[in-house]
């Protein structure tokens, strides 16, 4: 069994020390409704932004559309109800063949904070060989991220970090990337 979900991702990332991501690791946990606790592994396929990722509690496939430096991305998913299933999605990849990104491990606590009348989710992540990261995101049915846009940035100045440009971002994984071809 297959679920399908199409949204609008509205996110801001920053890029943490290693000291921030201790501080909020404590932090977080006392201030905000903690949700999800685990240890995600992503591959990332092109062309477009195709990844697979799995862990103990989720299989799926996520497609992102538009420019990966904008705040707002179209994003849709495929939940597999099992690891046989994802499996089976796995090896029509490698039947496809695509050009595949290095992998990613990621350690990602998710906490819930609500700002009026909407509910936002706070990533906390540390990802193996490649950053420390906060991400704050608002999934909406429509494009319209100005009051999130907002509401984010005001989560960020409680929380302490600045923000990073998207594009920055952006750069600095096209590095790993490059850095990290002989992984594959």
């Amino acid at each position: 069994m297959v679920s399908f979900e199409s949204f609008y991702e509205i996110e801001l990332k920053a890029l943490l020390k290693k000291e921030q991501y201790d501080r909020l690791s404590e932090r977080l946990p006392k201030d905000y409704t903690k949700i999800n606790d685990d240890l995600i592994h992503s591959t990332r396929y092109r062309p477009g932004d195709v990844s697979l990722r799995y862990s103990n509690r989720i299989f799926e496939l996520i497609c992102k559309e538009g420019d990966p430096t904008c705040i707002v991305r179209k994003e849709l998913k495929l939940s597999f109800e099992n690891k046989e299933d994802f499996d089976k999605m796995c090896e029509v990849f490698e039947q496809i063949n695509p050009q595949k990104d290095p992998s990613w491990i990621k350690h990602k606590q998710e906490f819930e904070i609500q700002m009026e009348e909407f509910k936002y989710i706070i990533y906390l992540q540390d990802i193996k060989d490649f950053a420390y990261v906060l991400e704050v995101e608002y999934l909406s049915e429509d494009e319209n991220s100005l009051i999130h846009e907002r509401n984010i940035r005001s989560i960020f100045k409680r929380l302490n970090v600045e923000p990073i440009d998207p594009k920055d971002f952006n750069d600095r994984i096209s590095r790993y990337i490059t850095a990290n071809k002989k992984l594959l």
